[in-house]
């Protein structure tokens, strides 16, 4: 078999190039794996109880870019996926990472408007600071 092109590995980059390639420059190529699958770490299957199984953990996918998402959207169907990170405070579950609105769930109004207007006042609206630096201040 003549080819054009060998790739090594079926993860995102591999097969992306070899897409493209093949599509792309309408070129032959030939993509070897180690693993019995495509995908790399991103590989998923089904168990013999109909449970989807991340393999090799979670993955999760980002972007901002619609040529990406078009394009990755011809050889995919999305799950909707949201994530939020909590903390329990004296019980009751608020978000990380924490923020002026953070201040009205764990205080009273009135404490948390008094915090609000004291942070504001020494760091500025909108600024980020890190814990460390909340601990070191009066």
């Amino acid at each position: 078999m003549k080819v054009d092109w060998l790739i090594v590995g079926a993860g995102f980059t591999g097969a992306t190039l070899a897409e493209r390639i093949a599509t792309g420059l309408n070129q032959k190529v030939l993509v070897v794996e180690e693993r019995n699958h495509i995908g790399g770490n991103a590989y998923d299957y089904y168990n013999e109880h109909g449970i989807l199984v991340h393999k090799y953990g979670s993955h999760t996918f980002h972007t901002n870019s619609k040529v990406v998402w078009d394009y990755l959207s011809r050889f995919t169907k999305w799950r909707p996926y949201f994530h939020e990170v909590r903390a329990v405070v004296d019980g009751q579950k608020i978000p990380v990472p924490f923020n002026l609105n953070t201040l009205s769930a764990v205080f009273s109004s009135h404490h948390a408007e008094e915090l609000e207007r004291a942070l504001i006042r020494h760091y500025g609206f909108g600024k980020k600071v890190s814990i460390f630096s909340l601990r070191e201040s009066e």
